[in-house]
This record gives structure tokens, C-alpha cells and sequence, in this order.
């Protein structure tokens, strides 16, 4: 399945796969998915991306007010299945802060 995801998207899924629990299997598997959404060092630069400890989990902190241009990416149905699962399953969106990015993910992703 494709997608196209803008850098929040990715960032935000990479941050609520990390906030799985699973055996080590399933969680090789989140890293596999982790690693293709990951920004690569010039976009995080472009965005001003910088990595903060907040209670000993990791935050992700940009200037929102600097964009990049959205990207495509190739998921395997079982790629699709876990990120499915990570959005069904968390329980703390919160639905104004999150519509922005979670809204048109969850129609391309979970509408088809």
C-alpha cells in the first residue's frame, strides 16, 4: 500500500510506534517501519528538528512554521496491519491538537 505522508505524519508515527508494547518480534518489525518513516539528517535540518528528554522519553520539538514536501512510501500488508493497529489501539489523541495530521491518515490508511 502506498501513502503519502508530510513530515508531521511521519514524526508523529514514528513517535507512536515507539510508544508500542510488544515482544521482540514485533518490535524488530516497528523498527523496520520506524526506520522508512525516519527523517534523514537534511530534512530534519530543513524543519530545524531537535530531540528533547521529557521524563525519560524522547520529544520531538520543529519550527512549524517551516515545511517539507510530502513524501510516498511503500508499505507490505503487514507494515499497514501494525500501524493500524498503533492508531486503533492509543488512546491519547487528543482531538484538536491531533486533527491536523491524524485526520487525513486515517482517511487514506484506514478507509480502504
Amino acid at each position: 500500500m502506498k501513502l503519502t505522508l508530510d513530515h508531521t505524519q511521519r514524526l508523529n508515527l514514528n513517535a507512536l510506534l515507539g510508544a508500542q508494547r510488544a515482544d521482540v518480534g514485533s518490535i524488530r518489525a516497528i523498527w523496520a517501519v520506524q526506520d522508512k518513516l525516519a527523517l534523514d539528517g537534511e530534512e530534519e535540518a530543513v524543519i530545524e528538528l531537535k530531540r528533547e528528554l521529557v521524563a525519560g522519553q524522547e520529544r520531538a520539538l520543529w519550527n512549524p512554521s517551516l515545511k517539507l514536501p510530502a513524501k510516498e512510501f511503500e508499505f507490505t500488508e503487514a507494515e499497514v496491519a501494525r500501524i493500524r493497529t498503533a492508531l486503533e489501539t492509543w488512546d491519547g489523541f487528543q482531538a484538536n491538537p491531533d486533527r491536523g495530521w491524524l485526520e487525513p491518515l486515517l482517511a487514506s490508511l484506514l478507509n480502504r
